[in-house]
């Protein structure tokens, strides 16, 4: 019964924010790791149904260089206020001391909120297409 209590909690807000009218806030900037989207620093960019979302994350110190860059094209399928259902295509590219992987990755997300937006994605993604081509389901 707990557990019952705690997912209607969560997810009651989001079923509320679905009835609402749509606000668009077009410029965005945040923190983002994703295995496809990139990691670190992101900054978006949505003015109507399409928008696109770069992330990157530099770092250099004696023995590590570390470099991570994304871009992540959108596609918005639902929006409503405070809530919105897309669809997305990852592109990351990821190079340490030793290796570079390019990886691909498409699946559907959502995001809510009004200023501060919490965002989840999830779908598939091609990892190493470059070298090994391995599938596996991303988060």
């Amino acid at each position: 019964m707990k557990k019952v209590i705690i997912f209607i909690a969560m997810f009651f807000p989001l079923i509320l924010s679905a009835r609402q009218d749509s606000v668009t806030f077009k410029h965005r900037a945040g923190i983002n790791a994703g295995f496809t989207t990139g990691l670190g620093f992101a900054y978006g960019y949505w003015p109507g149904k399409l928008g696109v979302q770069i992330s990157f994350l530099p770092i250099k110190a004696e023995n590590l260089n570390f470099f991570s860059v994304a871009i992540t094209p959108c596609y918005t399928l639902r929006n409503r206020k405070y809530f919105k259902f897309f669809w997305f295509l990852g592109n990351h590219i990821i190079s340490d001391n030793n290796t570079t992987e390019y990886n691909i990755g498409t699946g559907p997300g959502f995001e809510t909120g009004k200023r501060v937006v919490f965002s989840l994605r999830g779908g598939f993604g091609f990892f190493d297409v470059t070298n090994s081509f391995n599938i596996l389901p991303t988060n």
